[in-house]
């Protein structure tokens, strides 16, 4: 039958504290890189979708503005495909199924008011128009959703790994010491009363009493007197 002696347990407990450190650190280590990597996914993504999202009520407002001028078929037009660029572009850096259930609602209802515009028909474009910068609000408040949603996530990461560090880099290797700490104390005391009935025995010879008292000190730290019955 295998024993844990006093020598196993200081080893296993000494081991306990790098092993944790071994797995929290990549854990840790990708926390890291994701924060130092978070303001510029936020850049490509959140932040540029909701500067796409302005581009296109700044593009309604030069069409309406443009179907009024000398020139004002090529301003529209010029307009409305820079109104497609930026529709792209808010999808391209999309990233909640909301934000691309309202895009594709402005695309849809986009299409019919610039093909009006184009063959002239303009009689009930301001109305329409109007409805599309409704959309365009809407999409900017998606946009607004899903930055906010990713600070959420952000903020609950942080706490996941703060969480981490204290646990594998303060707490574990404390507990670690105030064990080895107890069971070094108590291997202390056992030793000292091995060697004061050595002591006593070299004086005054053996006693039974004396070798009793030294069987049960090893036992106690994990080397007790070998069974017969199990002896070869």
């Amino acid at each position: 039958m295998t024993r844990l002696t006093i020598i196993t347990k200081i080893r296993f407990l000494a081991a306990i504290a790098p092993v944790v450190l071994s797995i929290a650190s990549p854990i840790l280590i990708a926390g890291f890189y994701l924060f130092g990597v978070m303001p510029v996914m936020l850049r490509e993504n959140q932040v540029h979708a909701m500067q796409a999202a302005d581009g296109l009520e700044s593009a309604l407002y030069q069409m309406d503005w443009g179907k009024t001028q000398p020139d004002g078929m090529e301003i529209v037009r010029g307009q409305q495909r820079r109104f497609v660029t930026l529709v792209d572009s808010v999808r391209a850096h999309a990233t909640t199924p909301d934000q691309l259930e309202k895009l594709n609602q402005i695309a849809r209802t986009a299409n019919p008011i610039f093909e009006a515009m184009r063959k002239g028909e303009g009689e009930d474009v301001e109305p329409r128009l109007r409805e599309l910068l409704g959309m365009i609000a809407d999409l900017n408040a998606a946009n607004e959703a899903a930055i906010d949603a990713a600070t959420a996530r952000a903020q609950s990461r942080s706490r996941m790994f703060i969480a981490i560090a204290v646990i594998a880099g303060i707490l574990v290797p404390w507990a670690g010491f105030v064990m080895v700490y107890r069971i070094g104390s108590q291997a202390e005391g056992e030793l000292k009363a091995i060697r004061g009935r050595l002591e006593r025995m070299t004086e005054s010879g053996a006693t039974a009493e004396d070798l009793g008292e030294i069987d049960k000190a090893l036992a106690e730290l994990g080397f007790p007197k070998p069974n017969p019955m199990l002896a070869e």
